[in-house]
């Protein structure tokens, strides 16, 4: 019997790089400047904002993280299909009420994190476009991050915009055609 021999080599992992850049609100699709308008009339976050999400079909967009009634970290409330149909069924089962610095996609998360906390803690949405290579196929999207605040709970809610990997199929301005959710 012949036994083949394949040399020893380490694996490595496709270096992960997350590229983040900062558009104004005007710039967001119709349906994100609806979500951010609608979020406005609640500052504090509302379960009312949720059932307008839901009556509208725009839920499935978004994802919601929240902490704790005493602080603590930003968790994993509701994953949407966006981030599902990107990184996987498995990977939201195992995030969902986990707290999101615990992401396995440390470097996309942790720069996702900042942009979160920017959106809770300046009191103003904000609207990015982001392109991430090194996690499976590389990917891009928009996001209009909603944040909230009330006492020592703190939430944010992102609509998001899944793109082709060339780029955004549409990025228009609110007045014009754009790419529905």
């Amino acid at each position: 019997m012949t036994i083949l021999r394949f040399p020893q080599r380490a694996v490595q992992a496709p270096a992960v790089e997350v590229k983040i850049d900062r558009h104004r609100i005007a710039d967001a699709l119709d349906w994100q400047q609806a979500i951010i308008a609608e979020a406005r009339r609640y500052p504090g976050g509302s379960p009312v904002l949720v059932r307008w999400l839901r009556e509208t079909g725009l839920l499935a967009q978004c994802s919601y993280f929240s902490t704790d009634p005493d602080g603590g970290p930003l968790r994993f409330r509701y994953i949407g299909r966006p981030a599902l149909d990107t990184l996987g069924e498995a990977w939201g089962r195992m995030m969902l009420g986990r707290p999101e610095n615990e992401d396995p996609h440390d470097i996309f998360a942790d720069a996702i994190s900042r942009q979160y906390l920017e959106a809770i803690d300046g009191g103003e949405a904000v609207y990015n476009e982001i392109s991430v290579t090194g996690i499976g196929q590389p990917f891009s999207f928009t996001h209009a991050l909603i944040g909230f605040r009330a006492g020592s709970r703190r939430a944010v809610l992102s609509a998001v915009k899944m793109h082709d990997v060339a780029g955004p199929r549409s990025h228009r301005p609110v007045g014009t055609a754009s790419d529905a959710a």
